[in-house]
């Protein structure tokens, strides 16, 4: 296993990110949350699922401020992508995979959502979702139409979660709600309840590698 520390530069700004290579044919590029970053144990842990499955992963760092959230999901969408694009086309370009996954937590989800599940070019990548924000209806309304495999996971006291949730179960895309849980999937206050909504992702997100 190898780990380059690289960044690429927009017109502006510098956006590191993190290449751990396994040497396998796959690559799972991670988008993290605006305060969840990649080593909290959900996405530390999804690391390691990869890692376990000889998948190479990308971490990208970007870094917002909390005044992103009040505008539009497109322009989120649209400012993330800026940077996002950056980053896949340059590890992309200097390697070959034979297959995509995307994980994205909470902010991650938007750009994942509203501008790569709907690229022709990753209509065959796989698809996780962490604690999408579901209450923002253009994000409900474009899963609706999508067709990727892939897994959404949210839990029942996450201010994003919407009972509705369940109509994006398809063949393809599977759900896992975790009763209790917020929206870092914690089960306030327990932390045995916490370890099984952890492993119960886990355990989902393994399914479909």
């Amino acid at each position: 296993m190898h780990v380059d520390q690289k960044s690429v530069s927009s017109q502006t700004h510098r956006i590191p990110y993190t290449h751990i290579k396994t040497g396998g044919p796959r690559i799972c590029f991670m988008f993290s949350g605006l305060g969840y970053t990649y080593e909290k144990p959900l996405l530390y842990y999804i690391t390691m699922l990869m890692l376990k499955h000889k998948i190479d992963v990308v971490q990208i760092h970007y870094t917002y401020s909390k005044e992103l959230m009040t505008k539009s999901t497109d322009e989120i969408a649209d400012v993330m992508m800026k940077d996002i694009d950056l980053v896949l086309q340059d590890v992309l370009s200097h390697n070959d995979y034979k297959n995509i996954i995307f994980a994205g937590k909470s902010l991650g989800t938007i750009p994942l959502i509203q501008r790569v599940m709907k690229d022709e070019v990753y209509k065959d990548a796989v698809m996780l979702l962490l604690t999408p924000l579901l209450t923002r209806s253009e994000l409900f309304e474009s899963l609706l139409e999508s067709t990727h495999k892939g897994l959404i996971a949210i839990g029942t006291r996450d201010h994003y979660y919407t009972e509705e949730v369940y109509q994006l179960k398809t063949n393809t895309m599977n759900i896992d709600v975790i009763e209790n849980a917020d929206h870092s999937l914690d089960v306030l206050y327990t932390p045995a309840e916490s370890l099984k909504a952890l492993e119960t992702v886990l355990n989902g997100v393994e399914k479909i590698l």
